[in-house]
Formats: structure tokens, sequence, C-alpha cells
């Protein structure tokens, strides 16, 4: 029988968006816990609580020895929310190469590995036979996933995202050169970071992508900690989610159209997984590049359309992917490990 109450110990650092999204939010929204997060681990900590569980994002402060964890009699579940094997025109590939071993031990020493889809799980399952897909998932009305948007005279097309995403802009580099002939229009860009040199390079040709070179009117909303960063959402009145077909983002997950439908924006979105996996998804594909500009235009052109698309999506992410029924799956999995 599982125990009643289980107490489980978070590691993330406060800026990690992959730490919030797997480690934070879901303890905080996980019934019948206790739960304490933090990303260093003191033996004031470990001896404050017999904890059941340890719960991590991909890496941990214990990958070079394992042992230290384990003889605390804790559970380890590692959460993997990407693939671990990069392609190869990613600007991290040669960087990331010298991590992937340490990914690999990390999934041989967890007694559960959690990922957010049936492709990712695919693949750790065969490495490792304890694998449960608890996808990611917003808590609608609350903390800064409210319905709030900020009021504008002008009609907003926003893109939010890492500096990573440049070959995703690219795809609609095209397309958003024909907005020129619309008067009441505002791109806006969600993350952009220019506290050092290679990032402030790598956003500038980014903005430059999506502004059509600064021809087009336009906004840049600066970076900020993952507690604050659906701000940004504020500023939105059309989403757009363009992503490059492959292997790797096919093992990503949703969360783009997710934080979207949390204030109720309407998406259009690249036809590819992981997103085409929710083929039912109130949103407007896209199969080639005419359907950009023929997307953007008809939600331009039509605000009662783009009302009705935008609370679709809410009412639609609220029913698939409620924060409470996955945190009782959460529970239920972390529950079958103390058994």
């Amino acid at each position: 029988m599982s125990k009643e109450i289980i107490q489980v110990l978070g590691l993330s650092s406060k800026i990690s968006g992959c730490g919030w999204h797997r480690v934070l939010l879901p303890l905080a929204y996980l019934p019948d816990s206790f739960n304490h997060v933090c990303n260093i681990v003191t033996e004031e900590i470990l001896k404050e609580r017999n904890f059941d569980i340890m719960l991590y994002n991909r890496f941990s402060p214990y990958d070079e020895d394992w042992n230290t964890a384990k003889e605390s009699g804790m559970k380890i579940v590692m959460d993997l929310d990407d693939d671990w094997d990069l392609p190869f025109n990613h600007p991290i590939y040669h960087f990331y190469e010298k991590h992937r071993e340490r990914v690999l031990n990390n999934i041989s020493q967890a007694d559960m590995v959690t990922c957010t889809n049936q492709r990712l799980a695919d693949k750790i399952s065969k490495l490792h036979k304890n694998v449960v897909i608890l996808p990611n998932c917003i808590p609608l009305g609350e903390h800064q996933y409210t319905e709030h948007r900020e009021p504008s005279d002008k009609l907003r097309i926003f893109w939010a995202g890492g500096s990573t995403h440049q070959a995703d802009i690219k795809i609609i580099s095209n397309p958003i050169k024909r907005l020129n002939v619309y008067s009441n229009i505002e791109m806006v860009l969600g993350g952009y970071t220019d506290t050092d040199e290679l990032s402030k390079y790598v956003w500038d040709q980014i903005a430059h992508l999506f502004t059509h070179g600064g021809r087009l009117p336009n906004r840049k909303l600066n970076g900020v900690l993952p507690n604050e960063y659906m701000a940004h959402y504020e500023h939105a009145d059309i989403m757009l989610i363009p992503l490059e077909q492959s292997n790797w983002h096919a093992c990503k997950s949703n969360l783009k159209i997710l934080e979207a439908a949390s204030k109720r924006i309407p998406c259009i979105v690249s036809n590819v997984e992981p997103y085409s996996i929710d083929k039912e998804a109130p949103v407007l594909f896209v199969n080639n590049q005419r359907d950009w500009i023929k997307h953007i235009t008809f939600l331009i052109n039509n605000p009662t359309e783009r009302e009705r698309l935008g609370n679709e999506l809410y009412e639609w992410a609220k029913t698939k992917y409620n924060y409470k029924e996955i945190g009782k799956a959460r529970r239920e999995a972390f529950g079958s490990l103390l058994d």
C-alpha cells in the first residue's frame, strides 16, 4: 500500500526553464506530498526529514557519485524533456557531446525516468525499463498563467523562445516580409538577451529575421526568470510557432501551445511533431510556406476568429492537459516506487 504522504526532494536552479516545468511546477501541484526544492543539497536538508524520492531534470549534483544519493535511501527519479542526441546543426552540438555520456549514465542510475511524450519514451525504454510519460501542463488561471493580456492599439504578432531557435525563425522569415502591407501590426519578440556579445549577436540575427530587417514595427522583450516569463505572452494577439521537422524536435513537448492557451492566444503552428501529435488541437497548422502567410492574413483580418480559436485552445488544453489529472498520475507513479 502506497504511503499516504510522500516527501520529495526536487533539484533545480531558479534560472532553469526545464527545472521550472519539470521539477518546480510538478511538485507545487503534486497531491499528498511534502516537497522541498533546492539547487544545492546540504547535509542539513537531508537531515531535516527522510525524503522518499529525489526528482531532477537531466543533470544533478550527484552525477559523479550516485552512491552518496542512494545511501540516503531516496528513490531517484530522473526527468528528461529532450533527446540527448542533438542534431549536428544545433548551436551547442559540439559542446553537448561531452555531456551525452553523463545523461546516459544518469538514466542507468535512476529508479524511474519520466518524460513528456511517447517518442522520447520509446528511446529511453531501450535503456531503462521503468519509463513513465508525464506530459507538460499549465496550471491555467493560477500564478502567471492567468488570462490577462495588456491592451494595445496594434495587432501583435508574437514569438518567444531561446537563442537556439534561429533555424526555426528562418522558416517564417520570408512570409514575414509580406506583412509590410499592414500598418497596424507589431512584431513582438520574447526572450531577447544582450547580456554578452555572443547572445546579442545571435538575438540580433533572430530579431532581423522576425522583423524583416527592422522594417516592420516591433518590440523586443528581454529574457526574464521562468517564474516571470508569461508576462511576455501578455503582449500577444497571434502566436507563431515554427519548428523544424526532425527526430530530435519530435522528442520535445507542445509547451508553447499550452502557454498560449493559458492566455487564449490563437496559434499558427508547424505541422510537425510534437505539435502534430495533437491533430485535434484547435490551432492553424502549417504544411508549407504559403500556409504561413495565408493563416497570418486570415487572423489579422478576422478578429472574431482570433477570439474563437483562442477560447477553443484554452478549453482544449484545460481538458487534455489538465494539471490536476497529470499531477495525480505523477503521484501514482511516485507512489509505485515506494510500494
